[in-house]
């Protein structure tokens, strides 16, 4: 197997450090949130999904998706001028396919709304004296209206990337987008200013912490059935492939721990030990479209 190598979309404009996409099986152009950008951050901590991918042919992905975007939300992608002028501005180019990672910031950040002055749909969770039947499970504390509206936030965006895709020579080429693994709420940050992200919401908002993992877990399944649902819709969002990275097994962190856990390295980013579970999984998954 042959990893993926990766260069900075800054890359191209260099004589000496352009990447090599004549030479290669399958050239990817990677876009993304921290998943895809953490590990460069600091490398002795933290992993990058796309330098874990593995493939049976050569492979290149140009990833606009920098290390100063770790936040970076799924809105965002379309409004970066590199990913556009790539995909279909005036240095385009072909692309086998598209590499993506989006949609976990856009929830991390509907978490942090706070009650105050903010009506449910305009916040993911519920207060205290909104919460439903102890029977729902961690679902009580989940503010559906506030989910449609992340929902509706989320295809609005995947459908501008798709159309940004079908403006130009990379017109109808496969979409990949990740899911995400089941995180532990936890006081375990990137770094300084960096977190925890989880944690601090649910503490504020009252839930119990025995019913923190459930609702963490619910909201990452949660997320990976709106983005399969709008994968499945072929109709307004051709060739976008999903795949649910919540279904691979890791190692869970432990509730209270402040540094790297199980297969976490914080409170919501892999270990080396954890991309390598996921990319393992998703690598066949995107060289089946890729060869179908």
């Amino acid at each position: 197997m042959t990893p993926l190598q990766v260069f900075p979309a800054s890359s191209l404009n260099s004589p000496t450090t352009a990447p090599p996409l004549s030479d290669v099986g399958w050239r990817f152009l990677a876009e993304g949130d921290s998943w895809f950008t953490i590990g460069a951050l600091n490398p002795l901590e933290n992993a990058n999904l796309l330098l874990a991918l593995r493939f049976q042919r050569s492979a290149i992905a140009v990833s606009c998706a920098m290390p100063g975007d770790t936040l970076t939300h799924m809105a965002d992608f379309g409004r970066d001028p590199m990913f556009a002028e790539l995909l279909a501005g005036r240095i385009q180019r072909p692309w086998d396919g598209l590499l993506l990672s989006g949609g976990g910031n856009d929830l991390i950040d509907a978490l942090q709304v706070r009650p105050d002055g903010h009506p449910p749909a305009l916040r993911l969770l519920l207060t205290r004296d909104e919460w439903g039947d102890a029977s729902l499970g961690a679902a009580r504390y989940l503010s559906e209206p506030g989910w449609q509206t992340l929902a509706g936030y989320l295809q609005a965006n995947l459908q501008r990337i798709v159309e940004l895709r079908d403006a130009g020579q990379s017109r109808g080429a496969p979409i990949f987008l990740h899911g995400y693994a089941l995180p532990t709420p936890r006081p375990a940050p990137a770094g300084p200013g960096l977190g925890p992200w989880l944690l601090p919401p649910l503490t504020a908002y009252g839930i119990p912490a025995a019913e923190h993992a459930a609702l963490a877990a619910l909201l990452i399944r949660r997320l990976a059935a709106t983005l399969a649902a709008y994968a499945a819709d072929a109709a307004r969002f051709p060739n976008l492939h999903f795949f649910d990275t919540s279904a691979v097994e890791i190692v869970p962190a432990q509730p209270g721990t402040r540094g790297e856990s199980g297969d976490w390295a914080n409170e919501i980013h892999l270990t080396r030990a954890g991309c390598r579970k996921l990319a393992a999984a998703w690598a066949p998954e995107i060289e089946k479209v890729l060869m179908g």
